[in-house]
């Protein structure tokens, strides 16, 4: 009933009163409304927008009802606004100096008519072919509903199941959008707080660096500002549990000016997950069942997100789930298996199909209420993930969960995410009120997420078409470098080739040859094809470690050594165990 009023008041607001020559008026936004359209409806002359503008931020300088506007080209619905008597506007007006910001009218939002969507569909169809991606589940929502839900290509190459937007994936990183969600659900009900110290909770956290241990909050494990540099192989295929997660961010590099740059982190955010399982009352040993359960509780269920699940074995028990598909420096796209890294959970272990994550879309852009009305987080610590928090590089930073880009005058929401063999992306236009799903199960397919990201901001606006082209143009580079690349590296290998290498090495690495002659290393569920390079170098043939490469050598003592050198900067070195 509460409810049923504070929507009838805001109607009442936006739509009866339309005259402002009396006191000022306070004015709650709605989706379409733009400062000049608000000027003429109040003063018919769209050019006093100027008027409302520093109305509204002189009243948010001493009334906390009230937010300052940042950007007069930009308003948030629901933001409160103060519309100012015609004589307060003249008098605002008459006292405006050269200081104010320019209005620069954003571009025009389409309509997503059955012929956009159509039209998008096809693209999505035909950058799919380019790419060669086995198969694409796609959703796209407005207002409140999903206006376009459908599946491309197959869910297994050499099988004939279709992909349809109920196919299950695996999402990878786009889970840390939803970890965020929780998170402000659980800040809602002030078992913690965005700002508040790791250490309140977790007396045991440390960080390189004992002084910087006792400023982090949760607020800088979430958005990555931690200054812990990025160190996948130090969980990737290891098998970690949460508890040794957590401890392992004590040795791990730190920025030398922790608190300024952005790393991502899959650690970092990991553990942002678990502490929040602490603080709603789990105990170590069982922190990765307690998260579970608070994601479902807490976002899957309210949401509708009937599939979600963090488990392996929930996504493969589904009939209709895609098969991952890793892809190979011959070209190939390969079937490979679902994996799931222990101990990074709230980073990247989420398996949803395109419809769930529509879903939870809508309750983003709904700004924490799921398409059948029920609140599942609060307005203001959702889109608290949402501010920037940390600058990446002009006009793009992190929020929580978020990266934040503006795409010539338009700023977009988004998260993607890797896992082997599968690649997903979430995207969203608050003030156009419209958001993208893509799921697509090939690894190596950033190329093919990003220019279809640009792409839909590009045909939702009626922008040219210049980001997604230069994606696709760059895969066609690559492609056409493959051979180039493959041609001084050797496909097989003798085994007095490799005598000296063969055998485990730290950290559970595995080398070995096998029957037909190939060489691989792997860990975990990883497995990397080496193509031989001579004098004992190797390079990469399928997976995250592509075209990166791998060099064997003794350290002072004569005992073999494995470097990874990854292709993003990471390394590692690796001794080889004795028998």
């Amino acid at each position: 009933m509460r409810k049923t009023l504070f929507l009838i008041l805001i109607w009442f607001i936006s739509v009866t009163i339309t005259s402002a020559d009396g006191p000022p008026l306070t004015y709650i936004v709605q989706l379409e409304d733009t400062l000049p359209r608000l000027a003429d409806k109040y003063y018919h002359d769209p050019a006093d927008w100027p008027a409302i503008w520093r109305a509204t931020n002189n009243a948010a300088a001493t009334d906390s009802r009230f937010t300052a506007i940042d950007s007069p080209s930009v308003l948030l619905p629901g933001q409160v606004l103060v519309i100012p008597s015609s004589a307060e506007a003249d008098h605002l007006l008459a006292g405006l100096g050269t200081v104010e910001p320019s209005l620069v009218a954003p571009p025009e939002v389409q309509p997503l008519t059955l012929e956009w969507l159509a039209n998008f569909s096809a693209t999505v169809e035909e950058t799919r072919q380019h790419f060669g991606i086995p198969g694409v589940a796609l959703a796209i929502v407005r207002d409140n509903q999903i206006v376009l839900a459908e599946g491309f290509g197959v869910r297994e190459l050499g099988r004939d199941e279709l992909v349809t937007p109920q196919t299950i994936f695996a999402v990878g990183s786009t889970t840390k959008a939803m970890n965020a969600a929780m998170i402000a659900s659980l800040v809602d009900a002030g078992v913690l707080a965005w700002d508040q110290p790791v250490r309140e909770i977790w007396p045991d956290f440390a960080l390189a660096d004992p002084d910087l241990t006792s400023e982090i909050r949760l607020r800088d494990l979430l958005n990555m500002s931690s200054g812990v540099l990025r160190a996948d192989l130090e969980w990737s295929g290891v098998g970690l549990t949460p508890e040794e997660t957590m401890a392992s961010l004590a040795d791990l590099p730190l920025d030398e000016e922790p608190g300024s740059h952005f790393h991502y982190n899959n650690q970092i955010v990991a553990t942002a997950g678990y502490i929040a399982a602490l603080a709603a009352g789990g105990t170590n040993g069982s922190l990765d069942a307690t998260y579970a359960d608070l994601l479902r509780s807490r976002l899957f269920e309210p949401i509708g997100m009937t599939t979600a699940s963090l488990f392996v074995d929930a996504a493969q028990a589904n009939p209709n789930h895609a098969t991952p598909h890793d892809f190979t420096l011959f070209g190939e796209a390969v079937p490979t298996y679902y994996h799931a890294d222990t101990g990074i959970t709230p980073a990247g272990a989420v398996n949803a199909s395109a419809v769930d994550l529509a879903r939870f879309l809508l309750m983003q852009l709904n700004r924490g209420v799921s398409q059948t009305g029920t609140r599942v987080v609060s307005a203001e610590n959702l889109t608290e993930a949402w501010q920037p928090q940390i600058e990446i590089s002009p006009d793009f930073s992190y929020g929580m969960g978020w990266f934040i880009e503006k795409y010539g005058d338009v700023e977009m929401l988004w998260h993607d995410g890797d896992v082997l063999g599968f690649k997903s992306l979430l995207v969203m236009v608050p003030e156009a009120n419209v958001g993208m799903v893509l799921l697509t199960n090939r690894t190596i397919s950033f190329g093919f997420a990003n220019s279809l990201r640009y792409r839909f901001i590009e045909l939702l606006y009626g922008l040219d078409n210049e980001a997604a082209v230069y994606y696709k143009t760059q895969w066609d580079d690559f492609i056409e470098a493959l051979p180039g690349i493959r041609e001084p590296l050797a496909e097989t290998v003798s085994e007095a080739e490799i005598a000296d290498y063969v055998g485990p090495y730290e950290t559970g690495w595995q080398v070995e040859r096998r029957e037909d002659g190939t060489f691989w290393t792997k860990r975990g569920p990883y497995q990397w094809r080496l193509l031989a390079a001579g004098d004992g170098k190797f390079v990469i043939n399928n997976g995250f470690g592509i075209t990166s490469e791998i060099v064997f050598e003794p350290d002072e003592t004569g005992r073999m050594q494995m470097s990874v050198l990854l292709s993003n900067g990471e390394t590692g070195t690796y001794t080889r165990l004795e028998p």
